[in-house]
């Protein structure tokens, strides 16, 4: 005849079924540590909230995203956006390319070189609202071609900007 759960065999040591029921204390160091990971996701989320990236930026990290803000709009020819990272000093020149000149120029750079690359900015230095960098970029049809940029960027209204002038 088969043995039920209450006729087992007694020279085997109790397991974990046959003891006492668990109970809530047991599952206590569990809660600990889930109240931890838990206070720390909304330490996390709230700071975020409070806090957005492009605030936590340092000044030379938002030098690099002006810098790179140019390039890239000239690699996608948009003149829109060439114009925002421009500082007020070069819009006001007579040499700032009109759309049609900065379409033209682009387009063929791009059609004979491939887009712009930045493997590099280096030697930020920044000086109140002034900020200059070493920008080291080739094309991407002529890597060995790299060339190093001096450029200088400027705070206008709280956005830093490339500026020639």
């Amino acid at each position: 005849m088969a043995k039920g759960p209450r006729d087992q065999d007694s020279s085997r040591p109790a397991g974990p079924s046959d003891a006492e029921p668990r109970s809530w204390k047991d599952a206590w160091p569990f809660l600990v540590a889930l109240a931890v990971v838990l206070v720390g996701v909304i330490w996390i989320a709230t700071s975020y909230l409070m806090r957005p990236a492009d605030d936590r930026m340092s000044d030379g990290a938002r030098v690099q995203h002006a810098i790179d803000d140019l390039y890239t709009a000239r690699g996608q020819l948009d003149y829109a956006s060439f114009r925002a990272a421009t500082c007020a000093a070069d819009l006001a020149s007579d040499s700032f390319p009109s759309e049609t000149a900065f379409l033209e120029q682009n387009r063929a750079s791009l059609e004979e070189n491939g887009p712009i690359v930045i493997p590099e900015i280096s030697d930020i230095t920044v000086s109140g609202d002034r900020a200059t960098a070493q920008v080291h970029w080739h094309f991407d049809d002529k890597p060995d071609q790299e060339q190093t940029t001096d450029v200088v960027v400027v705070r206008e209204d709280g956005d830093w900007k490339v500026c020639t002038s």
